[in-house]
């Protein structure tokens, strides 16, 4: 069988896939690794347009970001390397197209004041990687733990038992929204019950 849509992936499976990349976890019959990857990018795509819209977006805009910065940044280490042993005016060029000042007069200087202001961009790395969600580093172990746990805690919630292993991405989703509309229901009651 594979899984084609989120209605039958189990949201367990989804999960152990976004985090470990192992996209054959998709099949278990023989099946080509680029057709795999081809419905692995259609579902992923849906999960995002469906369910996580203005979240995805922002992650995906830090994350490019951090790419160009983190290009630019070793871009700007390599070219002041070499320009410690030799001038060359085509380096000295793209420095200046990155708004660094360069005078022939003060070429030493200038380059070690590149050299200081470029660690600059290593700052505003780490200012948007605060941005990004937080990555949960213990084993893997822990990770397929957690969204049984969540689906545990879910289940508790609503009040009946589900099979963590089978529940796909859109019922776990749908159960989601009833757990949410259920704790607001609670949180109201409670309110009312203060006054």
């Amino acid at each position: 069988m594979i899984y084609k849509t989120l209605r039958k992936l189990p949201m367990v499976t989804f999960t152990e896939i976004t985090e470990s990349g192992d996209i054959t976890l998709l099949s278990d019959e023989e099946t080509p690794i680029d057709e795999l990857v081809t419905i692995w990018n259609e579902l992923f795509e849906q999960y995002q347009q469906k369910y996580n819209k203005q979240n995805s977006n922002k992650v995906f805009s830090l994350e490019k970001e951090i790419e160009y910065l983190d290009k630019k940044y070793f871009e700007i280490k390599l070219i002041i390397e070499a320009l410690k042993f030799d001038v060359y005016q085509e380096l000295i060029s793209i420095l200046r197209d990155y708004g660094y000042r360069f005078r022939d007069e003060n070429y030493n200087e200038d380059l070690e004041r590149v050299e200081r202001e470029s660690k600059g961009i290593v700052q505003k790395i780490n200012q948007l990687k605060q941005g990004l969600p937080k990555v949960d580093e213990s084993g893997p172990e822990n990770k397929d733990n957690s969204i049984i746990n969540l689906m545990a805690s879910y289940s508790s919630v609503l009040g009946y038992d589900f099979d963590y292993y089978t529940v796909s991405v859109e019922k776990f989703k749908s159960l989601e929204n009833q757990v949410k509309q259920k704790i607001a229901a609670i949180e109201k009651n409670n309110a009312k019950n203060r006054k």
